[in-house]
């Protein structure tokens, strides 16, 4: 009853409604932070939630921007919610200084990952530039280890690119496991090391053709690490999909359909992303090396996978990153999905999204130092 005189007496009719509106959007900020513990096998719904994380949380900051114009202590209905989500918030965006070119450091190690998508353009046409792009494009970042998702080469003759890379960058070690072989041609995931490899293979259970996880043991000095190219099951949306997120109205198919269509990819890509990160994690926890898990995860930081995966190790992006982490731009550019992350003896001393669209993803690199 003290409640309802108190905004009797302080709101009008409009300002009513916008707390109402509030409330809500409050709710639906809690909702998408459930995502990220809430195993979408269990309760599938809940990570929609945690892909709308962006504009919900920019409605809850228009309504902080509201109550602080017109009355401030209804600021703290948004605001606490948001302070408390503040370790997911900063896996999202880093609030640093731009750092224009990271320098490494002595006895760092430069780790990199992209999702190469063929090296096709963004609309999926044949470009033979884009190879030798992206090679002169590790040459200038010089990473020491290197994973490609969605690898393609040639496998005879001089145009094996696989062959190009290991040689013309500088690497001298790698482990390509191809999905798709043919004579001529091939490709999956491939990981290049400085740094001899003297074990490899690949999580078999819960492989989905091109989404699967490898792994390789490198031997750096007297240490042994265990490097992970992670693939996660994609949403395997078409073109029409893709147009019907950005343009609803322009779809020829009644939105009806397309949306229960659209629902049962995410539902399904949902369910079999947590199976992989399952599959993952057990794998994780039964290495005795330092670890470093990179790749394509094909879902936000908000997402039960990224945070059961995430689990025990330190998220690149989250100590050095600046501003909003996008890794994907295709679609919509608002999604990072792609990831470095390492065991806490690790120390990460800068970390990079490098905006070149060369794919439909940026690649990133991180350097880390193996600490005693």
């Amino acid at each position: 009853m003290a409640k309802r005189k108190l905004l009797k007496k302080d709101l009008g009719f409009f300002s009513k409604t916008v707390f109402l509106g509030n409330i809500i959007a409050v709710i639906l900020l809690l909702l998408s932070y459930s995502a990220s513990f809430i195993n979408p096998i269990v309760v599938w719904p809940i990570a929609f939630f945690g892909l709308g994380y962006l504009p919900i949380l920019l409605i809850n900051l228009g309504f902080v921007a509201y109550w602080g114009l017109r009355r401030f202590k209804y600021t703290l209905l948004s605001l606490i919610p948001i302070l408390l989500g503040w370790s997911l918030l900063t896996k999202h965006f880093g609030f640093r200084k731009a750092v224009d070119e990271p320098k490494k450091t002595e006895n760092s190690m430069r780790i990199m990952t992209y999702n190469a998508h063929l090296f096709k353009d963004i609309k999926d046409n044949e470009n033979p530039d884009i190879k030798n792009e992206v090679l002169n494009l590790i040459k200038k970042t010089d990473p020491d280890v290197l994973c490609f998702q969605e690898f393609f080469t040639k496998i005879k003759g001089s145009k094996k690119f696989v062959d190009r890379i290991n040689e013309e960058a500088g690497f001298g070690n790698f482990y390509f496991e191809p999905v798709m072989k043919s004579r001529s041609e091939a490709y999956g995931q491939v990981i290049y090391s400085k740094f001899p490899i003297i074990n490899s293979g690949v999580i078999a259970h819960k492989e989905y053709g091109i989404n699967r996880i490898i792994y390789a043991d490198i031997v750096k000095e007297q240490d042994t690490i265990r490097v992970y190219n992670v693939h996660l099951r994609s949403f395997a949306l078409q073109n029409e999909d893709k147009e019907f997120v950005q343009n609803p109205s322009a779809s020829n198919e009644p939105n009806e359909d397309m949306s229960r269509r659209l629902g049962r990819k995410l539902k399904f890509a949902f369910n079999k992303r947590s199976d992989q990160a399952a599959a993952l994690k057990h794998h994780i926890d039964s290495t005795q090396y330092p670890i470093l898990v990179m790749g394509d995860f094909n879902d936000t930081p908000m997402s039960y996978s990224v945070n059961l995966i995430s689990k025990n190790l330190k998220n690149t992006f989250q100590e050095k990153g600046q501003g909003w982490g996008v890794t994907h731009y295709e679609m919509l550019p608002i999604f990072q999905i792609d990831y470095i992350l390492c065991s806490k003896r690790f120390e990460v001393g800068s970390y990079k999204i490098i905006k070149k669209k060369l794919s439909d993803h940026y690649p990133i690199f991180a350097d880390v130092k193996l600490l005693n």
